[in-house]
């Protein structure tokens, strides 16, 4: 009759491919969020005046047929 083995501690788990995974799967959502940025800003990005408008006073005169109507 032998005596009873004592259970071996399991190897230690190596975590640097888990924080390989991680940093990547941060960076991707950074990308992510990112190019989701851009799309929401759009082509509001090419105005060229500000947010008061133009304070220029607009040319108004209508013509008639080629003809200035004063």
């Amino acid at each position: 009759m032998g005596g009873k083995v004592q259970p071996q501690m399991p190897p230690p788990v190596d975590t640097s491919v888990q924080d390989k995974m991680d940093a990547s799967d941060a960076k991707l959502a950074k990308e992510k969020e990112k190019a989701i940025g851009l799309k929401k800003k759009g082509m509001h990005g090419t105005i060229l005046n500000t947010g008061t408008g133009i304070e220029e006073e607009a040319d108004t005169s209508s013509s008639l047929l080629g003809g200035k109507k004063y």
